[in-house]
């Protein structure tokens, strides 16, 4: 099994702001004074843990957090797994409360029986009607696991619809925002985003050691942003006004010995501080991975950090000058500016003087990770200095996907500040095709998923126009499933590319109408890991060429009938028992093709009756076309009879192969005109006909051009879906006629096969569709 991730494109196809859809949490206004964190961490000790945190990284991480904890603030932990413990007591954060967090952090195990994570919100926001406007609160879920309170799937799919549109919605109302870290690729991703993406906090899943702590730092920035001194070659400078810094110093794992990996601070005036060195001023942490040093009343000047320093390392300073940052979000989607708002604040008071103001150096930086992009801003380049004190500017570079590092630095030559954030740029909707076995065959999931949470999912229409090899397409809507996506099962018949192009329309709970088309995406069939992709005989047959028995006499005898006319048929047939077929197959010819003429001028006629409106004008029509198409056809037969009655030549495989292809161009000029008469609205696509349509889409710009969403009925395909035997779906498994498709099994392999494609069309509205002897034509 695999999966593939697709991004989306087309973002000016939305019609409205979609930029609210991730729901900000309550957040302090840049002028006032800054808001206290309350915390609370929820750590899931299902037995489960003991596969996906062998190590038990859950408490060197709990214990980061404690650490970094500054007095005043709140915070608290709860344990869970089929019930819920508050391990450590939800309080005001003092150095006994630190104390008897470390302490607690060793009780964490891996011991619970489920996954109760609906009650461990519950819990944990238990003060949600009465929020103190003084804190700012953040939820951290950290789980490897599903919603599971019982042995009953019933039981857990409700109560994962609880927690959805009962406990989401409270935690939204209360300005709480939750960020949710998986330590397995099997946690519920779709309930994970959802309670991140619908408070804007974080969701990321941790795949190691490292990763769970940068990841658990991270939420803990969001959750309790602190001041900072820029980090630079191991160097930072503190200034005068700085009452005690905190460094957080990430060690890069095998950097050599261990004498090597220890880490040292050097003072401006060469005083060296370490581990083992006690000092009443010093307090050091020293986990696996990190050091974590506080030092109180520090000496003014440049200090050092040697020590093998991972890039994410940081200096943190308690200060009466500060650099306030208006919040940022944690999430947005492609295309969507940011803005940036900063002061610089004494004592709690914005600074407005201009002699002051004019002294400092403001600088931002957004650099997208993985890749080169990098852009460069000044906020001071201005002659004279904002009178409020406040500075401003729009950051307009978040036209891709990715994580993107946002640093503001400030240097007022006598101090420096700085401030980071990280920004999760997201398109509205994801997309994804996954490949699974299903009794032996491929089948190709596709699945749409809403980043934003604002949309009314039952009111949203989810369609793909699937094109197979062939270059025939399908329209095909998504199901919403009970996780709130959109999926449709594609099992492909034909060896080569499928190109899938979607369209999601639908308003969102403000009753705002929208429309998105993501980017055209395509897979190949069969791919690399298919199992029987191994077995064409494709590959092996220019291996046996070279063997001396290829080379030998069936070429020869192969070519000389070929020049051989009807006047040695009489020894050829002597010769050849197979010399009589020739003569034979030009009256079969004659007659599949005066039958296909039929069909098609029935297919034509009816389709014109149908469309028209005039229905005694298209009777007239249709008999005269009938009485005229017969015609031909007793002329054609009796001109073929004569033909018979002589000998000819074999017309060989390749008059046989363009027979085939004038038959393939009279089918296709009938999908064009059904492809036509659907992508101008002339069909009506509620209909089950239309929604398993076989249409050619020729070049258009567009693969959806002139499909109206509201024409699609999501019901009547899901009629079609239920009377598929196999619950899986062929790309040249459709029958124009709804009765073919509730009672001819057999049509979708006529149409994969390439034979009898124009009786599909030519059954749109006939009572004669069912007739065998037309199957037989």
């Amino acid at each position: 099994m695999f999966k593939l991730r697709f991004p989306s494109g087309a973002i000016a196809a939305l019609s409205f702001a979609l930029c609210t859809a991730f729901a900000p949490a309550r957040a302090d206004d840049e002028t006032g004074p800054p808001l206290s964190a309350d915390v609370r961490m929820l750590i899931d000790v299902s037995g489960s843990m003991k596969q996906n945190d062998p190590g038990n990284l859950r408490r060197p991480a709990l214990e980061l957090v404690v650490q970094l904890l500054q007095d005043g603030d709140k915070a608290g932990v709860w344990t869970f797994g089929r019930y819920i413990n508050m391990l450590v007591p939800h309080r005001p954060v003092t150095p006994a409360w630190r104390q008897d967090a470390s302490r607690k952090a060793g009780d964490i195990n891996s011991l619970g029986l489920f996954t109760n994570i609906g009650e461990a919100l519950e819990k944990a926001a238990y003060d949600l009607d009465q929020a103190d406007p003084g804190h700012r609160t953040s939820l951290i879920l950290l789980t490897d696991g599903m919603v599971d309170i019982a042995r009953d799937p019933e039981r857990n799919r409700a109560e994962w619809r609880r927690i959805v549109d009962e406990v989401l919605p409270r935690l939204q109302n209360a300005g709480y925002t939750v960020h949710t870290i998986a330590l397995s690729d099997n946690a519920d991703t779709d309930l994970m985003n959802k309670l991140a993406l619908g408070t804007d906090g974080i969701a990321a899943v941790a795949h190691s050691a490292e990763d769970l702590m940068k990841i658990f730092l991270r939420a803990f920035d969001r959750a309790a942003p602190a001041e900072q001194v820029p980090l630079n070659e191991n160097r930072f400078v503190i200034d005068s006004s700085v009452e005690e810094f905190t460094a957080l110093i990430f060690r890069k794992a095998g950097g050599g010995t261990a004498a090597a990996l220890e880490t040292r601070l050097i003072g401006p005036d060469d005083s060296g501080y370490s581990f083992d060195r006690e000092d009443e001023d010093v307090n050091w942490y020293r986990a696996d991975v990190y050091d974590l040093i506080t030092v109180k009343r520090p000496l003014e000047g440049e200090w050092q950090v040697r020590a093998d320093m991972d890039p994410d390392s940081r200096v943190t300073v308690v200060s009466d000058l500060n650099l306030r940052v208006k919040p940022l979000g944690n999430n947005i989607f492609r295309g969507d500016d940011m803005s940036l708002s900063l002061v610089l604040q004494e004592d709690g008071e914005t600074i407005t003087r201009a002699e002051f103001l004019r002294l400092l150096d403001i600088d931002v930086a957004v650099d997208q990770r993985q890749s080169a992009n990098a852009w460069r801003l000044s906020l001071s380049s201005a002659v004279v200095p904002p009178a409020d004190g406040i500075y401003s500017a729009e950051l307009p570079y978040f036209n891709e996907e990715g994580r993107y590092d946002i640093k503001v630095q400030v240097d007022g030559k006598s101090f420096k500040r700085e401030f980071s954030h990280t920004v999760v740029v997201r398109e509205p909707f994801d997309v994804e095709l996954e490949k699974q076995i299903d009794s032996g065959e491929p089948v190709y999931r596709l699945t749409v998923s809403a980043n934003g949470q604002t949309l009314d999912r039952e009111k949203t229409k989810v369609v793909a126009r699937i094109k197979n090899p062939r270059g025939r397409s399908a329209i095909r809507p998504l199901s919403l499933t009970e996780v709130d996506s959109w999926e449709v099962s594609l099992q492909p018949d034909l060896d080569g590319v499928y190109q899938v192009a979607l369209r999601i329309s639908g308003i969102d709970k403000a009753g705002r109408e929208f429309e998105f088309e993501p980017q055209p995406l395509s897979f190949a069939f069969p791919d690399g890991e298919d199992p029987f992709a191994a077995q064409p005989a494709a590959a092996p047959e220019p291996e046996v060429k070279p063997e001396p028995e290829a080379e030998a006499e069936p070429e020869p005898e192969n070519v000389e009938p070929e020049p051989a006319p009807a006047t040695q048929a009489g020894p050829a047939a002597a010769q050849t028992p197979a010399a009589p077929e020739p003569a034979a197959k030009w009256p079969l010819y004659v007659g599949l093709g005066v039958g296909n003429l039929l069909i098609i001028g029935l297919a034509f006629f009816a389709y014109r009756m149908i469309m028209g409106g005039k229905s005694e004008e298209s009777l007239e029509d249709l008999e005269k076309a009938v009485a005229a198409t017969e015609a031909e056809a007793d002329d054609s037969l009796s001109a073929a009879a004569e033909v018979a009655a002589e000998p000819e030549p074999d017309p060989g495989p390749e008059a046989e192969m363009q027979m085939d292809e004038v038959a393939e161009a009279a089918v296709d000029e009938i999908d064009s005109d059904l492809a036509d008469s659907l992508m101008a609205g002339d069909l009506d696509l509620a209909s089950d006909a239309s929604s398993e349509a076989d249409i050619d889409t020729g070049e258009s710009s567009s693969a959806l051009d002139g499909l109206d969403m509201d024409d699609i009925d999501l019901d009547s395909a899901a009629k079609i879906e239920d009377i598929d035997d196999d619950g899986g779906f062929s790309l040249d498994d459709f029958d124009t006629s709804a009765a073919d498709i509730a009672g001819d099994d057999s049509a979708g392999d006529d149409i994969a096969g390439g034979d009898d494609i124009d009786n599909n069309h030519a059954d749109t509205n006939t009572a004669d569709s069912d007739n065998p002897d037309d199957d037989k034509k």
